[in-house]
């Protein structure tokens, strides 16, 4: 459903996807300061996170035929990929440096990435090469 109107923008030129390492690691350093356990990293989760960005991205771009799946519960698209959970949240950052991306992620999640109930997480990052703008996205998943 969601996920399928958003296979479209997956494929969107001029988004280039990068791998988000820097992005997760400060995610479970932030969650490591908190007395909860360690996120887990779930590539299904991630899968989640790519849909909300290359959507986003398509819409700022101009190129959508949907409007962004970037609500912040993005539980339809997490259900399609096959993850039943009524507690998501997503979180976005965008700047012109990898660096300001994720300090808008961290200020959106600065309640969420602390909290105990959310268990699993997933990272994308985007660089948008017309704009020169870098996209973050991180999907937070719990019980």
């Amino acid at each position: 459903m969601i996920a399928m109107s958003c296979l479209s923008v997956l494929v969107a030129p001029n988004a280039v996807a990068q791998p988000a390492p820097e992005l997760a690691q400060v995610i479970t350093a932030v969650r490591s300061s908190s007395p909860c356990p360690a996120l887990n990293y779930n590539p299904t989760v991630e899968h989640a996170a790519e849909i909300v960005n290359q959507s986003t991205y398509a819409y700022l771009n101009h190129t959508a035929e949907n409007v962004p799946a970037d609500e912040p519960h993005p539980t339809a698209i997490l259900k399609d990929l096959g993850i039943s959970s009524g507690r998501a949240l997503s979180l976005q950052g965008a700047a012109h440096d990898e660096a300001g991306a994720i300090k808008g992620v961290l200020l959106q999640g600065r309640n969420a990435i602390p909290d105990c109930s959310y268990t699993d997480f997933g990272v994308s990052l985007l660089h948008e090469e017309q704009t020169n703008y870098i996209l973050a996205v991180v999907v937070l998943v719990g019980r």
